[in-house]
């Protein structure tokens, strides 16, 4: 494997520890491979079973989920060192919730769960590694959950706003990202997200720009949260 690759995946923080000749041993174990996909490239379907932890050495994927609609909603953006099965591997039903596409031309290292057990008993930097990724993860799902639980996209965008102020104590709050990429973290489509958007500015609630969010009316939003 060239040192490219090599350096690509010890950039997983799972591997940071690993020594070339580790890695090298990990893929020229049989338990390890490495895929090439091309952009668009279903990697796995919902309802397929999961016998690996793949791991982003190139290239960009996404957690996809299709709504009753038929709409395509966007759940996960994983990058280079991003990590994906290794909370459904061990479960009872541990099956694709969720379809899973490469964004871009992409390589994935795929390990099988029979070596992930070995890397377990035999390695406890990676077992602490695998645990705190988990455990990240477990927290990510339950701040989506509560998310979900809300009953608008206002109570939504006012939960992040105000997230974003209490953070940066100030009521002019820079997004980091674009529309698209906001409305796929709340689960919404851009349409409906940006409708909302210019109700509130209407209602006085909000003023915006571009990527700028002013905060007109900081009670009235908590308001909505009550």
């Amino acid at each position: 494997m060239d040192l490219k690759k090599l350096s690509n995946i010890k950039e997983c923080r799972l591997f940071s520890h690993f020594s070339d000749q580790d890695i090298q041993e990990l893929l020229s174990s049989g338990f390890a491979s490495v895929k090439s996909y091309s952009k668009e490239d279903l990697l796995f379907s919902e309802g397929e079973y999961c016998n690996f932890l793949s791991i982003v050495i190139e290239g960009k994927i996404e957690i996809q989920k299709l709504d009753s609609n038929g709409n395509i909603l966007v759940v996960a953006t994983l990058n280079r060192g991003n990590v994906f099965g290794e909370n459904l591997l061990f479960g009872d039903r541990n099956f694709y919730p969720m379809s899973v596409v490469a964004k871009e031309n992409s390589q994935i290292l795929h390990i099988k769960k029979d070596y992930i057990y070995k890397l377990c008993s035999s390695n406890e930097a990676f077992l602490r590694e695998l645990l705190r990724i988990l455990s990240n993860k477990a927290l990510n799902l339950s701040s989506k959950l509560k998310q979900v639980t809300m009953k608008s996209i206002r109570e939504m965008i006012c939960n992040y706003l105000l997230k974003k102020y209490n953070k940066e104590k100030s009521t002019t709050i820079k997004l980091e990202f674009s529309r698209k990429d906001w409305a796929d973290k709340l689960g919404v489509q851009r349409p409906s997200l940006s409708r909302e958007l210019m109700k509130m500015r209407d209602a006085g609630l909000i003023d915006f720009s571009k990527n700028i969010i002013e905060i007109k009316d900081l009670e009235g939003l908590k308001g909505y949260l009550l």
